[in-house]
């Protein structure tokens, strides 16, 4: 038992430096040997011994899975000499079978709690030969607890009660079922399965500015008819443009000067008008975004929607523009850890405003940046603001 527990935390300190991600997931094949203590009913006088064994199990979804368990411990009897039965000795071999149904709460957390659900089989044998073996139906309940320190390696505790429909005449006992214990340590291999995916970082393309339109040169002025004994004025300047932002015209005169000798009645000023600021006027906007997180948590609160929807809401008045939005955590955890933390922060806020506004999902782009420092991280209110999604742009957009 010594030796067996000895191993069990040499693998714990080994596995210990990996970097924590939980992720019970589906597809997954699992390996998990164990060591703990099985426990008899007290009819059956056997004594409390070291069980050692394996599980093989497979997960249908992350919530989930079925499993296969062997154990085997060596036990003797606690009144040897036929206070059992004159046909089982006091050395005995025990062997312990089943097929589990497995349901894992919370498979997205690095702490997992799980119930376990199964039937099986028991065999105990006499070491001596030609000793007859005793072998029973058996059905258990019971659950445990999954610690994960990687990504494919968990820390294990497993409890189960186990009813054992007793058949057999070589045991002696007040009842037909025993009701035994087990109680182990272990740790769970993965292979395979479906892992979270990270979302590929994109750089935006750039915000395409409106390119300002050549003004057209004004037409020739037209060629008034001169009478006789007159003269033409020299054009004056252009007028001042009357609208700021397109659409505006501007307007010049050119006066014609009778000879007052001739008597003639004088003659009207030539005019000329043309288009100007054809441009539409451009002004900075500012965009600003904000939106903190619970520890370890990768879920928008409600009291942060009215500033998501904000950010929605100016995306489908600017059908063209893109916009990026950072994620951070605190210094709490590993720096991979919180790296993918602050990639899932980003994403869910793109998510939602994509969701809830009907947007291109390629108009926003998530980056997830892990530990922050802006804010004081050695008080609660400063990893709290650290702990957040945050967004500040300026944009060129068209005046009204």
């Amino acid at each position: 038992m010594k030796r067996g527990m000895a191993g069990l935390v040499a693998v714990m300190l080994l596995t210990a430096a990996g970097t924590a991600v939980a992720e019970q997931r589906a597809g997954a094949i699992t390996l998990s040997p164990f060591v703990g203590g099985y426990t008899f009913d007290g009819v059956e006088r056997l004594e409390t011994r070291p069980t050692y064994g394996l599980r093989v199990g497979y997960d249908i979804t992350k919530n989930i899975g079925v499993e296969t368990t062997f154990g085997y411990l060596s036990t003797k009897s606690t009144k040897p000499g036929g206070q059992i039965s004159p046909n089982i000795g006091s050395n005995l071999n025990v062997y312990n079978y089943r097929l589990e149904g497995i349901y894992n709460f919370m498979p997205q957390s690095k702490l997992v709690p799980f119930v376990a659900l199964g039937a099986g089989g028991s065999t105990i044998s006499n070491r001596a030969k030609g000793e007859k073996s005793n072998n029973d139906g058996t059905a258990n309940a019971g659950g445990g607890i999954k610690y994960f320190l990687s990504e494919d390696i968990a820390l294990r505790a497993d409890t189960r009660a186990i009813m054992s429909f007793h058949h057999s005449i070589d045991f002696k006992g007040s009842g037909d079922n025993w009701l035994n214990y087990e109680y182990t340590l272990g740790v769970q291999f993965l292979f395979g399965g479906k892992k979270p995916l990270v979302a590929k970082v994109v750089e935006p393309p750039p915000v395409a500015l409106p390119v300002p339109k050549a003004a057209e040169p004004p037409p020739a002025p037209p060629v008034a008819p001169v009478a006789v004994d007159a003269k033409v004025g020299p054009w004056s300047d252009w007028s001042a443009c009357t609208s700021t932002c397109g659409g505006g015209t501007q307007n010049r005169t050119r006066p014609v000067i009778i000879n007052p000798a001739n008597g003639g009645a004088p003659l009207p000023s030539l005019n000329e008008s043309r288009g100007c600021n054809t441009q539409a006027c451009l002004e900075e906007e500012k965009i600003n975004l904000l939106i903190e997180f619970d520890f370890d948590k990768a879920v928008v609160k409600k009291e942060f929607y009215p500033n998501a929807d904000a950010v929605g809401a100016f995306l489908k008045k600017n059908e063209k523009l893109t916009i990026t939005v950072d994620g951070w955590t605190d210094k709490t955890g590993t720096v991979k850890y919180n790296m993918n933390l602050s990639q899932r922060r980003a994403d869910a806020v793109k998510a939602y405003i994509v969701n809830k506004h009907k947007i291109d999902p390629a108009r926003i782009t998530a980056v997830g940046h892990g530990k922050s420092f802006k804010y004081d991280n050695k008080t609660e209110s400063g990893r709290y603001k650290n702990r957040r999604v945050e967004m500040n742009q300026t944009v060129m957009v068209e005046k009204k």
